[in-house]
């Protein structure tokens, strides 16, 4: 018994070790230093585009809804258990949602 368990135990080291001894040793490449990012909005003028009560569709609830729609069609035809029909009729219902609760996260269709 004792025999077994020394050999399996050898035969279970061996690998590894093996590794270990001809892998030789890793180095990293020296990294070059990082460009400096600029902000992509510098100089201009940001606004909220989701409170424009001008826009060709200003309707949260609406523009949620048609949002969902299309993200759960989009699952639905990717997933087969769910189903296009059923995603989008999900989709629609979570975007409609959305936009009566949080109308400010919904883009709205602008002019």
């Amino acid at each position: 018994m004792k025999r077994r368990v020394l050999s399996a135990g050898l035969l279970a080291v061996l690998p590894v070790a093996a590794t270990i001894a001809f892998a030789g040793n890793a180095q990293a490449a020296p990294v070059a230093e990082a460009p400096q990012l600029q902000p992509v909005s510098a100089g201009i003028d940001l606004q909220p585009v989701t409170t424009n009560p001008d826009a060709a569709n200003s309707d949260p609830v609406m523009n949620g809804a048609a949002g969902g729609a299309l993200v759960g069609l989009a699952v639905g035809s990717a997933v087969p258990a769910v189903g296009s029909a059923t995603g989008a009729l999900a989709g629609g219902l979570i975007g409609a949602l959305v936009g009566a609760t949080n109308p400010s996260v919904v883009p709205q269709v602008l002019p």
